[in-house]
């Protein structure tokens, strides 16, 4: 049986967070958040189009000193209205239209305690 020391030298954080078991961590994280986010995005009909909120939600992995994850809505910009369901809006005659706050669902549901 041999004993582990931990020595938390300067940087070490970089060296464990940019190493490869870290990537499929965070790739695993990143893809269950993003699949959360589909599951509960805003239908419109039952059609699926090309602008629909589903089709533009991806999950991207980047290295920068460290692995990072992110979810990205609507990398197209022809499709704008994915954060308008989000946080709500107010339409041309006034009227207050709620939020769905499906992206903070996912977030919500994917957090760990």
């Amino acid at each position: 049986m041999s004993k582990f020391t931990l020595q938390m030298t300067p940087g070490w954080e970089r060296e464990v967070l940019s190493a490869p078991q870290a990537q499929a961590i965070v790739e695993y994280h990143t893809a269950r958040i993003a699949e959360l986010a589909i599951k509960a995005a805003p239908k419109a009909s039952h059609r699926s189009n090309w602008n629909s909120i589903k089709r533009n939600i991806e999950a991207l992995i980047t290295l920068y000193d460290t692995w990072y994850g992110q979810v990205v809505v609507e990398f197209d910009h022809d499709v704008r209205h994915a954060m308008l369901q989000e946080r709500g809006y107010k339409d041309r005659k006034g009227r207050r239209h709620p939020g769905r706050y499906f992206l903070k669902e996912a977030l919500e549901r994917a957090r760990i305690e």
